[in-house]
């Protein structure tokens, strides 16, 4: 079966790059194309049953998300994992989603905390499901930050946010749940304090989630000084 034929009918809808695109996304987000190893045409041509032209464009795509890079006298390769990038990408959350949840707090609606309410228990629900930290809990987790953010988002911001978010989904997956217990408690304690609207607690909680990540991954990597984790330590 082709990659168009197996999709359902919205996603048949958008490209086949697209599509080659979001695939190949997966085999790196899930493991199955490791952190520095090179993307095999021909074996995606085989696993996608798409022509070559589909896949390099997909792959382009993902290059610009930073997730494929090109090395010399190799190809296109999966991103290595890099703390340095974890910091920067981090540092940059956390100029940015702290005052945004600042403001949202201090205008959200009433209407709007049954949604945040609703996400939340979503984000923990996943939690208990099987392989949760391999898309379910994820997915929900970016869902939940976005609706906490959503009464003062803006488009430039938002768009900015996807592609920070996209990059932290990488390293949200090595902390493999180390992280869930205080990240569960934080999250709920922000959505207290949209109740009550109080913005400046909330942007400081907000600010100690967004360090909750580097600080797990730092203590299961930083011992071995490499820039590189090995997720199968995790």
């Amino acid at each position: 079966m082709s990659i168009v034929g197996s999709r359902d009918s919205k996603k048949a809808a958008a490209s086949v790059p697209d599509i080659v695109a979001s695939e190949v996304r997966g085999l790196i987000l899930d493991g199955t194309i490791s952190p520095g190893e090179r993307i095999n045409i021909r074996d995606l041509e085989r696993r996608l049953q798409v022509s070559h032209i589909p896949i390099r464009e997909g792959i382009r795509m993902l290059q610009a998300e930073g997730l494929v890079e090109t090395m010399p006298n190799v190809g296109a390769v999966a991103t290595k994992i890099s703390l340095r990038e974890l910091e920067d990408v981090y540092d940059l959350r956390r100029l940015i989603e702290p005052p945004v949840a600042r403001r949202a707090a201090s205008s959200m609606p009433d209407s709007h905390i049954g949604v945040l309410h609703a996400a939340l228990t979503e984000l923990e629900s996943s939690v208990d499901t099987p392989g949760a930290m391999d898309g379910g809990y994820i997915a929900a987790h970016q869902r939940f930050h976005r609706v906490l953010l959503a009464p003062s988002l803006t488009p430039t911001i938002e768009r900015t946010l996807e592609r920070l978010w996209g990059v932290t989904e990488r390293y949200l997956r090595l902390t493999r749940g180390a992280a869930l217990p205080v990240a569960d408690t934080q999250h709920r304690l922000m959505v207290e304090l949209c109740e009550e609207r109080r913005g400046e607690e909330l942007a400081d909680v907000l600010s100690q989630h967004l360090h909750l990540t580097t600080d797990t991954i730092h203590i299961l990597y930083g011992a071995s000084g490499s820039d590189s984790p090995d997720p199968e330590r995790a």
